[in-house]
């Protein structure tokens, strides 16, 4: 979890690459949805969304042990994702944080075409509320300047091992 921008989709890709963690890119989930449903707005665009993450996670987790996503957190309806998926998995969460002007500069000069399209003002309110997401992290990050991949591994390696016992 983190602000848009801070390197979520960096960091869950570096762990589906060296670790045996298969990452669900939550946003792709949206735009595709945004394509198939444009009418669909706010919390049932949410709800929505969210159901499907659900179904595709239930379905990765048949064939990974290891899953993430990624979120800011912000959702309205994002409380109730993740009661769900305490529900069926073991959650762990990762506090990725960047200073909020790299973040902005990140997501203005990123490729947005795998990115759900947001407004200046848009994009400074959901950075506002994901600063006020406070949840007991099990590891923070910081990525003010994208880390070193090993850095990035060793650090969950180090979580995964602990949670597991091992």
């Amino acid at each position: 979890m983190g602000l848009k921008g801070s390197g979520k989709t960096f960091i869950g890709s570096v762990l589906e690459k060296y670790l045996d963690v298969k990452f669900l890119r939550i946003e792709s989930i949206f735009l595709e949805l945004l394509q198939q449903a444009p009418e669909l707005a706010g919390i049932p665009l949410e709800q929505r969304g969210f159901q499907i993450v659900l179904a595709k996670l239930d379905e990765l987790a048949q064939a990974n042990s290891t899953l993430c996503i990624e979120s800011t957190g912000t959702a309205h309806t994002f409380p109730e994702l993740l009661a769900a998926l305490r529900q069926g998995f073991r959650v762990l969460i990762v506090h990725v944080k960047a200073p909020l002007d790299t973040c902005i500069e990140r997501v203005m000069t990123r490729d947005a075409s795998s990115h759900i399209p947001v407004s200046d003002h848009r994009l400074k309110e959901i950075n506002e509320r994901s600063l006020l997401v406070d949840l007991p992290w099990d590891l923070e990050i910081d990525n003010s300047e994208f880390q070193d991949e090993t850095a990035i591994v060793e650090s969950v390696k180090r979580l995964l091992q602990h949670q597991s016992g091992g």
